[in-house]
């Protein structure tokens, strides 16, 4: 799992265009190891064979990864859609509320859920249900942007449960 985890984070942050080097990833990875297991913290020496192993290990769980995700990692985001739904909708006061709404969705794991359409169309109609704006019914607006009612709802609902969830606190990475 820690492999694994390492290899996940490694691979997010270079498709993010935040791209981490496998030494800084080792290192975090291998000061949270030793303060999970009680252990002293010792710095990870980037000669040692332990290191030498470890990077090995992480390149190649990275390549399982992309192999298992058929190297698709694009990941379309709903944003670009948000501002043009709600132009289309009449309702430009949903904006600010919405873009929230879908920065916050990608905590959770929608994106790779759902296509973006849907996303950005329960990100609008949670906010429309927020600030109590009505949107057209007759014919269902969520047709014209090709997503469907349940999907909607479970966009909803995944965010629910984001927001129900007790604030994130810090846990110092040092002692």
């Amino acid at each position: 799992v820690k492999r694994v985890a390492a290899s996940c984070v490694w691979l997010a942050s270079k498709l993010e265009e935040s791209p981490r080097k496998a030494k800084h990833v080792l290192i975090v990875f291998h000061r949270m190891e030793c303060r999970r297991e009680d252990l002293p913290v010792r710095h990870l020496d980037v000669f040692s064979k332990k290191y030498s192993d470890l990077k090995n290990d992480l390149i190649r769980t990275e390549r399982h990864l992309l192999k298992e995700m058929g190297f698709i990692c694009h990941v379309e985001h709903p944003h670009k859609f948000i501002s043009n739904y709600l132009a289309t909708l009449g309702t430009p006061e949903l904006r600010q509320e919405a873009w929230n709404l879908a920065n916050d969705s990608l905590r959770t794991t929608l994106c790779v859920r759902f296509k973006s359409e849907v996303v950005a169309c329960g990100v609008v109609y949670a906010a429309a249900r927020r600030f109590q704006v009505p949107l057209p019914e007759s014919p269902p607006w969520w047709l014209v942007f090709d997503a469907d009612q349940s999907g909607i709802e479970e966009v909803c609902r995944v965010l629910a449960h984001l927001y129900s969830l007790p604030k994130a606190r810090y846990v110092p990475v040092y002692k």
